[in-house]
């Protein structure tokens, strides 16, 4: 009886190695066991999200010279603009062009001066890392012109932003993106890159924006995914993605990744 009790013992000690074992999973993506989804209370049948993700080298840039302050973080490289609506149903209905949409954004429902957002001083700290400190304040204005008349609350609405953009800074692609530096890259080849993460993806489902320098050099500032409303959850995921119905890339077939004036490449 003693004997046959230590065999099974011993066989349920092996199971539940085994088992343990065979249960242990991957490291996920940054963010990839949260819920991302987003709920809007009102106007919330818009058909696409971009996600606008900053290359804050480029986005601190343009003609006239820096566009952000003189506190603006080094690192990390790649950082948030902002997640944002397509037009609501009712602007469509109503023929409001498409542009004065991206112009204006919620002071076409609203127009009274809107109040900052009340934000966790956790939230608050990483979004003074990873969002660009423009001349006025971009987490406000981001809140202001494509949060608000939607009724989505400012806590959770930014920490789900924050967390797509840790999610793609995670991937292979962004480290080669950050190796590229300094460089002259191509467009073509740096959709490869990140597609060989996300799966191929569809027409304009990723969009670049460049700016000019003060010397006339045409420099990567911003990448923009067009994401379903409904499968925030599901990005990087190819299936995560929409054909954006507008043409917003204003690259070049090449142009360099800039980096921070005095900083050495690396790699």
């Amino acid at each position: 009886m003693r004997l046959g009790h230590i065999l099974f013992s011993g066989m349920m000690a092996a199971f539940l190695l085994l088992s343990g074992c065979a249960h242990q999973p991957s490291a996920p993506l940054a963010g990839a066991m949260a819920d991302l989804t987003l709920s809007a209370p009102r106007h919330g049948d818009f058909g696409h999200y971009t996600l606008a993700l900053t290359w804050q080298p480029g986005f601190c840039t343009g003609p006239e010279g820096a566009t952000c302050q003189a506190d603006q973080p080094k690192t990390p490289l790649i950082g948030l603009h902002g997640l944002w609506a397509s037009r609501p149903s009712d602007l469509i209905r109503a023929q409001v062009p498409v542009t004065l949409w991206w112009r204006k954004g919620c002071s076409l429902y609203e127009s009274d001066a809107v109040a900052p957002p009340v934000l966790s001083d956790p939230l608050a700290h990483r979004l003074s890392d990873v969002v660009a400190h423009t001349h006025s304040d971009l987490v406000a204005h981001e809140y202001s012109k494509h949060v608000q008349c939607f009724g989505m609350e400012g806590e959770r609405f930014f920490s789900v932003a924050s967390q797509l953009r840790d999610r793609f800074a995670a991937l292979p692609s962004a480290r080669s993106l950050t190796a590229f530096a300094g460089q002259q890259v191509t467009k073509a080849e740096l959709t490869k890159e990140i597609e060989a993460d996300t799966g191929l993806l569809p027409e304009r489902g990723i969009q670049f924006q460049c700016n000019k320098t003060p010397q006339g050099e045409t420099v990567l500032a911003q990448i923009w995914f067009t994401l379903k409303p409904t499968s925030l959850s599901r990005f990087p995921k190819a299936d995560a993605f929409l054909s954006s119905p507008q043409n917003q890339d204003n690259c070049p077939a090449s142009f360099r990744v800039p980096q921070w004036a005095g900083v050495a490449r690396t790699g």
